[in-house]
């Protein structure tokens, strides 16, 4: 019955201590990701965009993208158009 028990406890301090092992390893997780939020934080400020706003930001910055896009497929399409003619007289 003695070894029982003491099989039951080893058991038991083999789980505390794979707990303990467990509870170190998030901690460093959170403190690297604490780190990681900060240089973020400071990278966007470094931008003058407010943490708190990148989202609206990257928004704004996609809707800027498109119309950019647009705008130059725009323009290169009339550009086509414009020498087309002179690609048709070459023939």
């Amino acid at each position: 019955m003695a070894d029982a028990r003491q099989q039951q406890l080893d058991a038991l301090l083999q789980r505390r201590d794979k707990l303990k092992e467990n509870v170190q390893r998030v901690k460093g997780r959170l403190d690297s990701a604490r780190q990681d939020v900060a240089a973020c934080e400071a990278e966007c400020l470094s931008r003058k965009i407010p943490p708190e706003k990148l989202g609206d930001a990257i928004t704004q910055l996609e809707q800027r993208f498109d119309t950019t896009i647009e705008e130059v497929s725009r323009k290169i399409s009339i550009g086509e158009q414009a020498v087309k003619p002179y690609l048709e007289d070459a023939r």
